[in-house]
């Protein structure tokens, strides 16, 4: 091929052949090679297009048209074929036929196409296949054959990787200006910024040199010229090309003889030129350049370059060969990687389940033994795009978490955490289905900054709930819980937050109950569960005797028709407005309290407490016989243990209301059937005090009497 003379030049063979060849682009076969042979033709209906194969016994050179009548033609140039008159017949819902005929040296091939022809080519990895996949599917989807779930993954990486084209490195010298040149014209302040802006543009930091060089290009000064080149460099690093084409337009008009000395402007100015449109014009002054370097070690480099240019121009099968030879030709070098990983993207959008195995490994070789860093870093990111659209989901994330650990900045780290995303979501629901709850916890714990897909379902909150709680980790679900419920993304918040509330008083951990309470009132004060957070809250303000708090959260309660969650909290409130002296709310909390649990003491033990609470507050109000009524319905509700302090109680209680009768009874029952020796001390103590009240005032009788 012609291609075969550059090689044979680069490797200080021959000169002539490379400007032959470089100006008779677009590449063709030469006549007297013998002709390529078809040996095989394959037609395959499939969801929503059909793929018709060709298979060849060498490298076939061809070109390929869409007809007016709407038939797709291909042109296979100095090849021989058998007419396969069997395929004129086929017909699918996408083609009507395929047509092969010979054509002096060359085979036609006519495609006719049902409704508007849609199709794409592939060219598989020995070059000697050539496929075309022809029907809607090819718009809609530019990917075959994916597995349930990955879509998305090529929604995002498919767009970049069709899309892809930052701009081209030269990878010739960089040629810094002249310190002492610059200070024969310029002060040495200027001097200095020139260089400044020179060692932005080598470090790769375009916008400041772009900033540097324009402050000279807007003013006449003796480096005008030189600015402007270099603004164009900084330009076209920035993606915009047709300023930079314009600003080494005005160079080349200022100092045309530069760019001889410095042949990396002659690159970019070309790869402007084409970007803007131009592709006969930067060809020509791509060409130029690399005959004009073709003796330097870069040079197969720059050849490639040039054919990435036509790819992108859409000569793709003259960039194909190029890259074709250069592999062949010098393996191992930074042009044979970088023709490598090209010839490699042609298989890409072919490959199915079945058989992207094999590219995922020139992938994977590329990415360990490249000598450039792009080149691998490129390499392993489609390595892990391959896995995570066909492989299974844990190696794929496997992939996309080594690429990101090696390259935490790099060019592909983005769309990279997209891909893990959407991975975490499939592999979740995988673990799931197979009860794996260990396995889903540690999924969780390893990637809790990248589960935003995972929570687009709904149930994955309560999934790893119950992943947790099988698990027997509590510390790691309220820490994950925790973290999960500060990110915009999460959903299931509310949900979250009472479960670390309620996991957090399971273990006694209190000062975080109150915290997630009070931030689950903050956020959701609305929520359906946010009256069963205020109690909560209100009960550990209780715990630690922070009444103010406890009257703060509890309030509410005393509202008409409200009922508490948990009939403590009706007397945490009781209490807390007792022990501040507002004895009306205190009275109206105990009395729902008791209302909720009169006759279940057992379970309420606090209950008896409510009775006293109420019965103080009459008292306080000067209602001794309503404190009394309140202590004899305690005595009712007591149980045994409890029974002796009520008739203690109430004995004090009729004895200041002046019911001494009623007193003393209710102590000489605590004396005689009471069980509990200390308050049955306190009747007897009280029964003798009236006993001995009671001598005495006989005694002061009789004297009066005796005194009569």
């Amino acid at each position: 091929m012609p291609v075969v003379p550059i090689i044979n030049f680069l490797r200080g063979k021959t000169f002539l052949p490379l400007a032959f060849c470089l100006s008779m682009l677009p590449l063709q076969t030469a006549a007297a090679e013998d002709p390529a042979s078809v040996t095989k033709v394959v037609v395959r209906p499939r969801s929503g297009h059909t793929r018709i194969s060709f298979q060849f016994d060498r490298v076939p050179n061809y070109s390929l048209a869409v007809l007016p009548q709407g038939s797709i033609s291909l042109t296979f140039r100095n090849t021989v074929s058998s007419p396969h008159k069997k395929l004129r017949h086929y017909s699918d819902s996408n083609i009507a036929g395929v047509r092969i005929s010979t054509r002096g040296e060359d085979v036609r091939v006519v495609i006719p196409a049902k409704g508007t022809p849609v199709y794409r080519t592939i060219w598989d990895t020995e070059m000697t296949r050539v496929v075309i996949d022809v029907g809607p599917a090819v718009a809609a989807r530019t990917y075959s054959e994916l597995p349930a779930g990955r879509e998305n993954i090529w929604k995002g990486a498919g767009e970049l990787v069709r899309n892809f084209d930052p701009p081209l490195k030269a990878n010739l010298p960089f040629h810094p200006t002249d310190r002492r040149a610059l200070l024969a014209l310029l002060s040495p302040e200027e001097t200095n910024l020139v260089l400044a802006g020179e060692a932005a543009l080598y470090k790769g930091n375009a916008a400041q040199a772009k900033e540097i060089f324009s402050f000279f290009t807007e003013r006449e000064t003796p480096v005008r010229a030189l600015a402007t080149y270099r603004l164009g460099e900084a330009l076209y690093v920035l993606q915009q090309y047709s300023e930079a084409l314009e600003a080494f337009r005005r160079g080349e008009r200022l100092w045309p003889e530069y760019m001889e000395q410095n042949p990396s402007m002659s690159f970019y100015y070309g790869d402007s030129m084409v970007r803007s449109g131009d592709l006969p014009g930067g060809r020509k002054m791509l060409g130029r350049m690399i005959c004009s370097v073709a003796d330097k070690y870069y040079a197969p480099l720059l050849l490639v370059r040039l054919a990435d240019i036509l790819s992108r121009q859409g000569h793709d099968q003259e960039a194909v060969a190029i890259y074709r030879t250069v592999y062949e030709h010098f393996p191992k070098t930074k042009a044979g990687n970088h023709a490598a990983l090209k010839l490699a993207d042609r298989r890409f959008p072919g490959v199915t389940i079945d058989t992207y195995a094999s590219l995922f490994e020139e992938y994977k070789k590329l990415s360990v033994e490249a000598g450039d860093a792009s080149i691998r870093e490129e390499a392993l990111f489609k390595a892990a795009l391959l896995q995570s659209l066909y492989g299974p989901a844990d190696n794929g994330l496997s992939l996309v978490v080594s690429y990101e650990k090696r390259y935490p900045r790099g060019v592909f780290t983005n769309i990279a955490k997209s891909m893990r995303e959407e991975l975490l979501l499939i592999r979740g629901r995988e673990l799931h289905e197979a009860k794996d709850q260990a396995g889903l916890v540690a999924l969780a714990l390893d990637h809790k900054d990248y589960l935003s897909r995972c929570f687009t379902d709904a149930e994955f909150p309560l999934r790893l709930d119950v992943a947790f709680r099988t698990a027997g980790t509590i510390k790691n679900q309220n820490s994950l819980f925790s973290d999960l419920s500060s990110r915009e993304w999460a959903v299931g918040v509310p949900f979250m937050l009472r479960r670390i509330i309620d996991n957090a008083l399971s273990i006694s951990d209190y000062p975080l109950a109150e915290d997630k309470s009070r931030e689950f009132l903050d956020r959701f004060p609305k929520d359906v569960a946010a009256p069963a957070v205020r109690e909560i809250l209100g009960g550990l303000c209780y715990r630690k005797q922070d009444m103010n708090g406890v009257v703060a959260e509890l309030t509410p309660l005393l509202g008409e028709h409200r009922k508490a969650i948990s009939p403590e909290s009706h007397y945490f409130l009781g209490k807390a407005l007792s022990d501040t002296g507002k004895w009306t709310g205190a009275e109206k909390a105990m009395a729902r309290f008791i209302s909720e649990t009169r006759g279940d003491g057992a379970r309420f033990p606090t209950l008896a407490d409510a009775y006293y609470v109420c019965a103080s507050s009459r008292v306080a109000a000067g209602d001794r016989k309503g404190a009394i009524r309140w202590l004899r319905e305690g005595l009712e509700d007591a149980l045994p243990e409890q029974r002796d302090q009520f008739l203690y109680k109430l004995g004090q209680l009729c004895q200041q209301a002046g019911l001494h009768d009623q007193a003393r009874s209710y102590w000489e029952k605590s004396v005689k059937e009471g069980s509990d020796p200390v308050w049955q001390k306190l009747a007897g103590e009280c029964l003798a005090d009236v006993e001995w009240r009671e001598r005495v005032e006989k005694n002061v009788r009789q004297q009066l009497t005796s005194k009569k």
